[in-house]
């Protein structure tokens, strides 16, 4: 992935700024930390395996947050063919139709990436 000019809109690359991307990061730990409190009590109260399906939801926010944040890419805004650069919840249309099919395109892969990604660490957590 190449480097980003800071707080630049580019299309299928980059919606977010910084402040944007420091709260995915935050919602990415918080899904860390809802996962990690989940499998505690699942582990305390020695449930049966099938349970700890229990788990991709928590994974899933963790996953989403890390991946937006890596790729400074929002997925709704990407989906929604606006993109935020200042933090300040104040979205720019985005206009170019050929820019707009690029930011699905990226919106999709995060989407794809994260859904795969958590079915995977709850069935290796189901398993192991």
């Amino acid at each position: 992935m190449e480097e980003h000019p800071e707080n630049t809109y580019i299309a299928g690359q980059c919606n977010l700024g910084s402040v944007e991307i420091r709260r995915r990061k935050n919602m990415g730990w918080l899904g860390v930390g809802i996962t990690l409190l989940i499998v505690v009590v699942l582990e305390i109260l020695d449930v049966p395996r099938g349970y700890r399906i229990i788990v991709l939801p928590g994974i899933g926010v963790a996953l989403s947050g890390f991946l937006q944040a890596r790729h400074r890419f929002c997925y709704m805004y990407g989906w929604r063919g606006v993109f935020s650069i200042s933090g300040r919840k104040q979205f720019q249309k985005v206009t170019d139709t050929a820019d707009v099919k690029r930011d699905r395109n990226t919106a999709i892969e995060i989407i794809i990436k994260m859904l795969l990604g958590s079915l995977l660490f709850t069935a290796l957590y189901m398993v192991i």
